[in-house]
């Protein structure tokens, strides 16, 4: 702790050293006034002794400077004076902000008392200061130290929650597991229970109709022409079931062979030739460079492509129907494209959903010929897509890689999740 002594007369300040020296304070001496302002922005002092007459600055000056600075002005400034005793110096000097006006000669002890008083008024302000910081301190931490809780308590509110949604999840996982189980097992059984009946039906209805229980006459064959048909087509759900329960529980198995484009194609074009003549529909082939080959399953790439030109042939009202075959880098093309009425756009999502159509017209159908075809274009790691415009027709490509990264053993698997 600090106290500044300010005297023009160095003999001065050596007694105000003595005086003071008993208090054990630092004492610090200043010749001028500058010097003395000076001292005052460089330390902290308890008080200053200010003598009123010097040369250049007097003490009334440098009181009146150090009262106007924001770090000095609640010092207390104590002058000391031999010649200016009269009153109006007097007031002069409290109007400054002092805080005493001595005369010299002064009584040692009263002095040493007056600035004993102001050294023990520093130090217990220092104290409170100190006081006032350790309790901003003490509630900045105890703030920090509630908000810190609060976090915590709403971190392990959100840990239960989400623990708590994650059991549900789980539990309703395993729940959707079972059901899907449930589902396939049954589809699966149903599908094997009812192709025995259903392939009696139709051998029988064949062989009918073919006179081997000898001849019919016109409603016999009419009736038998309408059962045999609706047996095929029930056949053809319940095929189209079983696959997609296999697909569904992963059990669909892949054998990886050359398939030949175009002449898969052109096989096909075989096979529906029938339908197409029934319909009235011409079919085409263009192949946009050379033959081309790639290694996939071409049971299941042939499964893909009959649904595709059988679906283009019954909605496509007759007219040409084209299939162009493009090579790519890595891989190849295959694009269906009819005329017929077109897909809406907000339907062209729908129609690989299962046991969706989305066509008005009367066509028969099990609405899972797409979304079975989409979940095999992925399995064969390909895929099938389509673009269509009402009333000019629909376009579905299907794109497949030159061969299939990994081959698969066990059998691959694609979950539903993946679908459409």
């Amino acid at each position: 702790m600090s106290l500044l002594l300010v005297d023009d007369r160095p003999e001065n300040l050596l007694a105000l050293e003595a005086i003071l020296e008993p208090l054990g304070q630092n004492l610090l001496r200043a010749n001028t006034g500058p010097e003395a302002l000076k001292a005052v922005l460089q330390d902290e002092f308890a008080a200053i002794l200010l003598d009123v007459q010097m040369p250049g600055m007097n003490g009334f000056e440098v009181a009146e400077i150090i009262k106007s600075r924001e770090r000095s002005r609640l010092i207390p400034i104590i002058f000391l004076s031999a010649i200016s005793k009269e009153d109006a110096y007097v007031f002069k000097g409290y109007s400054m902000g002092a805080v005493d006006y001595v005369f010299k000669p002064f009584n040692p002890d009263v002095l040493r008392s007056k600035v004993a008083v102001f050294v023990d008024l520093f130090m217990k302000q220092k104290e409170i200061q100190r006081t006032a910081d350790l309790l901003r301190d003490s509630q900045k931490r105890e703030l920090e130290l509630e908000h810190r809780t609060a976090l915590l308590e709403t971190e392990a509110r959100s840990a239960a929650k989400l623990s708590q949604m994650n059991e549900e999840l789980h539990r309703r996982q395993l729940a959707l597991e079972q059901a899907m189980g449930a589902r396939n097992r049954f589809y699966a059984s149903m599908s094997h229970e009812l192709r025995t009946p259903i392939n009696a039906v139709i051998g029988y209805s064949t062989l009918m109709l073919d006179n081997i229980y000898g001849p019919l006459n016109v409603k016999q064959k009419e009736g038998l022409s309408r059962t045999l048909k609706a047996a095929r087509h029930l056949l053809e759900l319940v095929n189209d079931v079983l696959d997609l329960s296999k697909i569904e529980a992963g059990k669909i198995e892949l054998s990886l062979q050359p398939v030949l484009f175009p002449s898969i194609v052109e096989d096909l074009f075989v096979t529906v030739r029938p339908l197409s003549d029934d319909y009235g529909s011409t079919l085409s082939l263009e192949m946009e460079g050379q033959s081309t080959s790639i290694v996939s399953d071409p049971r299941r790439v042939r499964q893909i492509l009959l649904n595709l030109l059988s679906n283009a042939i019954k909605f496509g009202e007759g007219k040409p129907i084209r299939v162009l075959c493009k090579q790519l880098e890595k891989g190849v093309q295959v694009e269906v494209v009819d005329q017929g009425v077109g897909i809406a756009e907000e339907d062209l999502t729908r129609i690989f959903e299962e046991f969706v159509q989305v066509s008005e017209s009367k066509q028969p159908g099990t609405g899972l010929g797409l979304p079975i075809s989409r979940r095999l274009a992925q399995l064969l790691d390909g895929s099938l897509t389509v673009h269509s415009v009402m009333g000019e027709g629909s376009t579905f490509r299907l794109t497949l890689p030159a061969s299939i990264e990994d081959v698969i053993t066990p059998p691959r698997q694609l979950s539903s999740a993946t679908a459409a």
